[in-house]
């Protein structure tokens, strides 16, 4: 069998080296052989360094989803995210809007986004874990941009399955992926619910706010008849909560269409400053990320439940 060589830069995605400085200068030291093209034998390199472990799971997808603006789609989504990888989690969040709101927080302006790991009217696609971007530690991004407006025809009828298909090379690096979906129906939420597991619902604790659900909830079954037979409904997050007497009856009319959670996110000036500053919120003010951690121990133990 021939000798399995690798270059500098392979060696650094196998073994446990923090720079490709510190392996040259350590296989300067120990005169380490290598082949006309500067590769290194396996056998060798296995003398001298530990090889990385490589993680395997089975990652649990999560639309985050409501038609109707400004119900805080966006901050849950970011947050829950942040939580979620504070807790030891390896998480994926995805900006599937084309206001790339997240990506303009953290990244700014970027050549390729999601859109363009979609092969959309056969177009050249790129491998998304190519765009990937690191917010924190286990915490990593899939940016967007205002190319996503183009993807609303359906030209295929594979088109439905797209962000599902561009997701599995990297599902198995991921133990949450956190999909924040515009606020709209159509081809774009339809790729996420189909792409999905779950779906959780953010919303804000106003009167008005329950207008939609119906819509959604009826967007939501027609793709489980359809193509997500699976899609769990995760429930319903009440966001920007004030604790009004006046809006006691909002849980209970939100459970007509999804189930609700015990946890609730209030309204704290801390979200909104964090953002301003561009800062994740456990960076900023840790007391006001305490209800996304209590959120994210939800989540988790419902997902790890697929209530439905």
């Amino acid at each position: 069998m021939k000798a399995k060589v690798l270059s500098v830069e392979e060696v650094l995605s196998e073994y446990v080296l923090s720079s490709e400085d510190e392996f040259l200068e350590k296989a300067e030291k120990w005169s380490l052989p290598k082949d006309n093209k500067g590769k290194y034998k396996t056998e060798v390199l296995d003398k001298y360094f530990s090889k990385k472990v490589k993680h395997s799971y089975e990652s649990v997808i999560i639309a985050v989803s409501n038609q109707k603006g400004g119900e805080g789609k966006t901050t849950v989504s970011i947050c829950l995210a942040e939580a979620l990888a504070k807790s030891g989690k390896k998480v994926l969040l995805l900006d599937w809007d084309a206001q790339a709101n997240i990506t303009q927080l953290y990244v700014g302006q970027t050549d390729k986004s999601v859109f363009h790991s979609l092969g959309y009217k056969e177009e050249s696609k790129v491998d998304i874990s190519e765009i990937i971007v690191n917010l924190a530690p286990g915490l990593d991004l899939v940016p967007s941009s205002i190319h996503l407006a183009n993807f609303t025809t359906p030209y295929e009828r594979d088109d439905f399955d797209l962000l599902k298909e561009a997701l599995l090379p990297i599902r198995s690096s991921y133990e949450y992926i956190i999909i924040d979906c515009p606020p709209s129906l159509g081809l774009i939420l339809e790729n996420a619910l189909i792409a999905a597991d779950l779906v959780l619902v953010p919303i804000q604790t106003r009167a008005f706010s329950v207008q939609g659900l119906k819509d959604l909830h009826g967007t939501i079954e027609k793709i489980r008849k359809k193509a997500n037979p699976g899609l769990g409904l995760l429930g319903a997050v009440l966001n920007q909560y004030e604790d009004s007497r006046a809006l006691s009856g909002l849980a209970e009319t939100v459970r007509k269409y999804f189930p609700v959670f015990d946890s609730v996110v209030y309204r704290r000036e801390a979200i909104p400053q964090s953002q301003a500053k561009r800062k994740l919120l456990s960076e900023y003010d840790p007391k006001a990320m305490q209800m996304f951690s209590t959120l994210a121990e939800e989540v988790m133990r419902r997902a790890n439940g697929k209530k439905s």
